[in-house]
């Protein structure tokens, strides 16, 4: 079993933070529905070559009675098998130091495929890819949460 734990600073106060990660999260959990969404690996700049997969992506509320901060679980699957593992773990919005910002995390766990090759590869090169995934991962959705905010921005300054 691997773990992996990548994190995103946003631009985005924390106090908005949480309930932006809500907006985004909360429409597809609250219908149980997955959400197919396709991860791209850049692998020579973000206009080369890419190592791309798509992934059904299931998410719903979690409850951590020792933290205010409470998670989201997620679960990824390939939706076309091949050499890509499952990711079970979960998604959290923190403060940053001074709260005028936010962290946005990603914690879990997947089982590399292959047995001993799979787990040799993943000792080589295979996290530095989960890694790279989960920041494309956290980057997609961060874009969702600091568009909400600038738009808000945007709207009391032309009041």
């Amino acid at each position: 079993m691997s773990v992996l734990s990548e994190k995103l600073v946003l631009r985005c106060p924390y106090a908005r933070a949480r309930g932006y990660l809500s907006l985004a999260l909360g429409q597809v959990a609250q219908f149980q529905e997955p959400e197919t969404i396709r991860l791209r690996l850049p692998l020579a700049g973000d206009a080369g070559p890419a190592l791309e997969k798509e992934v059904t992506v299931r998410y719903h509320q979690a409850v951590d009675p020792m933290h205010m901060d409470q998670p989201w679980s997620i679960r990824w699957t390939p939706t076309a098998g091949g050499p890509f593992p499952d990711f079970d773990g979960t998604l959290t919005v923190r403060a940053d130091e001074d709260y005028t910002g936010s962290v946005l995390e990603l914690a879990g766990t997947y089982q590399p495929p292959l047995g001993a090759a799979g787990a040799a590869f993943d000792a080589v090169l295979g996290r530095s890819i989960a890694a790279a995934t989960a920041q494309q991962f956290l980057r997609t959705i961060g874009d969702q949460m600091e568009k909400q905010y600038r738009r808000e921005e945007e709207a009391k300054q032309a009041l």
